[in-house]
């Protein structure tokens, strides 16, 4: 069974965010994806090159300033 969970980053520093970042990165398993929450766009170019070198899924949604990011483990 597959669990997916929200991480809301808006409002926290580039650098908090991109730590939070890394940590999520690791921890994705094949039964849970996580959604983040960010208004930084620095995280829309900085997440793809890292999930794609873990074999993770990423899609993005763009929506009121603020982007929805969907990791899941292939």
């Amino acid at each position: 069974m597959s669990t997916k969970s929200e991480l809301n980053l808006k409002g926290k520093s580039v650098k908090d965010q991109l730590l939070a970042v890394e940590e999520i990165l690791k921890s994705i398993t094949k039964t849970n994806s996580v959604e983040i929450l960010t208004n930084e766009e620095l995280l829309v170019k900085y997440i793809p090159p890292k999930a794609i070198e873990m074999k993770i899924k990423i899609k993005f949604k763009y929506k009121d300033d603020v982007w929805r990011i969907t990791l899941e483990r292939e």
